[in-house]
């Protein structure tokens, strides 16, 4: 049986503040919780594999695990930021912890971390708090040796930028943010990249 593929990032799970920072569209981290679990088991099958692109959620070991077991399929681990350690997230219920991760879709390389491409701009970082105004994004002088990785021309799968159709950058050339607050709170499937890239190719006159 060929597994459908997932992709996500971002959940923040026991994470009060990202109700405030996000605009998230939930009373309460209890609603927040059921519809993430609600929209990824409507959109995952049982059978499916999603990349989680980090960011899960730094709360407590029971909370994480009780919204991690609920959920569809196969659960791989891209760790960011806010994740724990290797072990603490296979207890939470990932079937798989890494650091980074690359797959081939059709001819093409994807490389997916939490977060964005070493080096390529993807946001104005412009009185973001702690925030280095040279940078491309927050915390790439912090973060950028352990949750990116270097544009060597490849597209690329992340989140941490927490993109909002109203804050764009949803998609930039050839990168994209898999995040929960882009994607209306719901998993980017295997199709959706494959569009994509197809889009990106066409528009730049690249060989499909």
């Amino acid at each position: 049986m060929k597994k459908k593929l997932y992709f996500t990032s971002d959940w923040h799970v026991g994470h009060k503040n990202c109700l405030i920072f996000d605009q998230r569209p939930f009373q309460d981290l209890e609603e927040m919780h059921k519809k993430l679990i609600s929209n990824f088991n409507h959109c995952v099958p049982k059978h499916g594999v999603t990349y989680f692109l980090g960011d899960m959620g730094l709360c407590s070991h029971g909370l994480l695990n009780s919204v991690i077991t609920q959920l569809n399929g196969i659960k791989i681990l891209v760790r960011g930021n806010h994740d724990g350690k290797m072990n603490s997230m296979y207890a939470a219920g990932f079937d798989v912890v890494v650091e980074k991760a690359q797959i081939t879709i059709g001819k093409d390389i994807v490389t997916m971390t939490h977060c964005p491409l070493k080096g390529v701009f993807r946001e104005d970082v412009t009185g973001m708090r702690c925030a280095d105004g040279i940078e491309n994004w927050h915390g790439e002088k912090k973060h950028g040796n352990k949750y990116s990785i270097e544009d060597f021309g490849q597209f690329h799968l992340h989140g941490h930028i927490h993109s909002r159709k109203d804050r764009g950058l949803i998609i930039d050339g050839r990168q994209m943010d898999v995040g929960v607050p882009a994607w209306n709170y719901k998993p980017v499937s295997l199709s959706d990249v494959q569009r994509w890239i197809s889009k990106y190719k066409e528009k730049n006159n690249e060989r499909i």
